[in-house]
C-alpha cells in the first residue's frame, strides 16, 4: 500500500490509486482547501514533493501550471 508523508501530520498508507488530494484531506486530515474540487484549475491544492515526486503529468496540470509560471516550482495533488 503507497504510504503519504505531509510535514507536520505524519505518515499515513493510503489505497492505490486514491488522489492526492483526497489522501491528504482525508487519511492525514488536513485541509488544503481545494478550490476547484480537483480538476487541476485553480492550483489552490499546489504541493511540494522533498522525494517520490511521481514523473507523469497530466495535460491539465502542466496547461495550469503553465499559465501561472509553477512548472518546476509545484505540483498539484489533484
Amino acid at each position: 500500500m503507497p504510504r503519504v508523508e505531509v510535514e507536520g501530520a505524519g505518515t499515513f498508507e493510503v489505497e492505490e490509486g486514491k488522489r492526492l488530494v483526497l489522501a491528504i484531506e482525508e487519511d492525514a486530515g488536513v485541509d488544503i482547501m481545494h478550490v476547484c474540487g480537483s480538476y487541476a484549475r485553480c492550483t489552490t491544492c499546489r504541493v511540494e514533493f522533498l522525494e517520490g515526486e511521481p514523473v507523469a503529468m497530466t495535460q491539465a496540470e502542466l496547461m495550469i501550471l503553465g499559465m501561472r509560471d509553477l512548472v518546476g516550482k509545484a505540483r498539484l495533488s489533484c
